[in-house]
């Protein structure tokens, strides 16, 4: 398996070998809808500008294997918060809708969780898609603050969210409207909520990208003397795009760039707002997404750059996203980590830093990787393999996918677009890799 760092010719002088800072360090995840590894200037963007993200990716770590738990919003979201697949609590690698009843089960750990132990305050700001109902939303898993919309931004409302005795009603709307409900009548009309009601409908989403960050920024200021965890969950650039009339009409790439551009903005109001306060040196800082893109968009979709396919698929253009790690002073600056990674890590590797017990009671898919946050080269983290929408499996470089009735085998050193199919030449080592899959099948769906 590959498992080297490609270092600044600066940092190789000086040598870096800082920790993180004495004290408890504040986290915060920025979460991309949709966007693909292709979708930012450092990883080949074209047509437009991510200056904010790219200086991000000089003044840390830019990870070129990192993957999510599925290429779909839900079980990927489950994956980033508890460390797990979600398939080890019956999830069917689907995502949620209005009119679903279920949501991932109380019982399930998150981050926010974790970290409430220690005294933290904990934010999701932005969009859930783990559950509508009271007993799923983000108040009940350890987030003191909720503000956001509770799925994708091309959904519509469920009638039974308690509505908020102050709520907006936009567009000419009323609360009779709201209680009718309906796919077809409401599409792409979603409700804002804080914490468990509805305080406005439908959202004005050309406004969320900015009124996000907005929310954010002050969550930062509020708590700035006490350990916090934001979780900043964009709605952006999932499908339908909106951006504000500032950022509109700017790029050479449509709709599509514009939002884009948006986003890298409050990646900037964010950094500042760290810097600001003080807070920058002691806040680690993840930015990613929560899969590939979605090609179906077509000229409203991103793009996987060299990468197989996209969002829905098991190929690497549907798990494997852009992911920047920033801490300056403690995150090494310039380097390229080509380590397998993923978002199940975040969980153990936040546990670990903030010194609180990872569950003892359950499976934790995900590896502890301060050594690459900390820019220790030598103790890398190797996983004994890793599951692609339930269908596919990889095992250090090489990667078994079983679609269409046909097996195929991939060499990702040597072929990362999943262009050659090895499996005929190969007949033992995709036996195994099929063997291996089965197993791991097996394994989730008997574990809780």
């Amino acid at each position: 398996m590959r498992a080297f760092l490609k270092v600044s010719i600066a940092m190789a002088i000086v040598g870096h070998v800082s920790i993180f800072a004495e004290g408890q360090p504040n986290f915060i995840i920025i979460y991309a809808d949709d966007m693909g590894y292709g979708d930012l200037g450092c990883y080949g963007a074209e047509g437009y500008e991510t200056p904010e993200l790219d200086r991000m990716a000089k003044q840390g770590i830019r990870f070129t294997d990192f993957s999510t738990s599925s290429s779909v919003c839900t079980p990927s979201r489950a994956g980033l918060l508890t460390g797990r697949f979600a398939q080890r609590w019956g999830h069917d690698n689907k995502v949620y809708f209005p009119h679903s009843k279920g949501g991932m089960p109380p019982s399930e750990i998150t981050i926010a969780e974790l970290l409430k132990e220690k005294g933290y305050q904990t934010a999701l700001i932005g969009k859930w898609h783990l559950g509508h109902r009271a007993k799923f939303l983000p108040t009940a898993q350890g987030f003191d603050l909720y503000y956001g919309i509770p799925y994708s931004n091309d959904m519509w409302q469920a009638p039974e969210t308690p509505l908020a005795d102050n709520i907006v009603f936009n567009e000419g709307m009323t609360r009779e409207n709201y209680l009718e409900g309906g796919k077809k009548k409401y599409h792409n009309q979603v409700p804002l909520m804080a914490g468990t009601e509805v305080i406005e409908w439908p959202v004005d989403q050309a406004t969320l990208t900015k009124r996000y960050t907005e929310k954010a920024q002050a969550f930062i200021t509020v708590n700035k003397e006490q350990p916090f965890f934001l979780y900043l969950a964009h709605a952006m650039p999932h499908v339908p795009l909106y951006a504000t009339e500032e950022f509109k009409g700017k790029t050479e790439r449509g709709l599509y760039g514009d939002v884009i551009e948006e986003l890298d903005w409050s990646v900037g109001q964010i950094l500042n707002t760290l810097k600001k306060n003080g807070l920058d040196k002691n806040t680690l800082v993840i930015f990613t997404s929560d899969n590939g893109p979605y090609l179906g968009g077509k000229e409203h979709g991103g793009s996987s750059g060299p990468l197989r396919d996209g969002k829905f698929t098991a190929y690497e253009g549907g798990c494997r996203v852009p992911c920047i790690a920033w801490q300056p002073g403690t995150v090494p600056a310039g380097v390229e980590c080509d380590v397998q990674t993923s978002t199940l890590d975040l969980f153990p590797t936040f546990a670990a830093l903030a010194d609180v017990a990872v569950p003892s009671d359950r499976p934790i898919d995900g590896l502890d990787i301060r050594s690459l946050l900390k820019g220790d080269f030598k103790n890398i983290p190797e996983r004994d393999w890793y599951l692609y929408r339930g269908q596919a499996i990889r095992v250090g470089d090489w990667k078994y996918v079983y679609d269409k009735k046909r097996d195929q085998l991939f060499n990702l050193a040597e072929d990362v677009g999943e262009k050659k199919n090895l499996a005929k030449q190969y007949p033992e080592k995709t036996e195994a890799l099929a063997k291996r899959l089965a197993e791991v099948q097996s394994e989730l769906s008997g574990t809780k």
